[in-house]
């Protein structure tokens, strides 16, 4: 199995997550329909690089579980060339946070490694109030129904008053972590977020 690239060319994507449709007559997927419904600011702008298929899953085992740095470096170019126009544009950069006891144990927060390998500039304005099990660890229904794990300051919430903001994050499952971080930025009233993440 290959990694796979989103192509915007080829058939029909979701308007909010670009995930790819199979029914062509749709243009929105299960997730985002529901997020639709359940939250009335919903307006979720994401662009992602690849699919999450079975070899990017075990690239995210090696990179992020077993603590393999040096894989940090494997999709820097495409990474600078997807991002480097939100930071000509003067983007605020968020990085999504991991909680202090997972830095320690894991030695590095992995979208921070992406960031820095692509030389993109960031600005850690986000928090987490702390540890939670894995993404990976969890089902969809658990996933879903996360509680709000992030908060951010007074100090830093001014920074993105009226700024343009893009949030970054590794893997794009459900969508409810990046919403729960627009969320929380939200309150600050940013002028627009936009949201990316490695795969999809």
């Amino acid at each position: 199995m290959e990694i796979n690239r989103l192509d915007m060319t080829q058939g029909n994507h979701c308007q909010y997550c670009k995930k790819q449709l199979i029914n062509h007559k749709r243009n929105t997927c299960d997730d985002c329909s529901r997020w639709k419904k359940e939250l009335t600011q919903f307006d979720l702008k994401h662009l992602y690089l690849y699919e999450h298929n079975e070899k990017m899953k075990e690239y995210f085992k090696q990179f992020k579980f077993l603590g393999n740095i040096g894989m940090k470096d494997a999709f820097a170019l495409d990474i600078h060339l997807q991002l480097k126009s939100f930071q000509e544009e003067k983007f605020i950069i968020i990085p999504i946070p991991i909680a202090k006891k997972r830095m320690l144990d894991r030695g590095f927060n992995q979208v921070e490694s992406f960031l820095d390998s692509s030389d993109i500039s960031y600005e850690r304005l986000l928090r987490k109030k702390k540890q939670t099990k894995r993404q990976s660890e969890l089902n969809r229904e658990e996933r879903l129904a996360t509680e709000q794990p992030f908060f951010i300051t007074k100090r830093s919430g001014k920074k993105i008053y009226q700024q343009r903001v893009l949030l970054v994050d590794d893997v794009y499952t459900t969508g409810r972590t990046i919403l729960h971080a627009y969320e929380c930025l939200k309150q600050y009233k940013p002028h627009e977020i936009y949201s990316f993440s490695i795969t999809r």
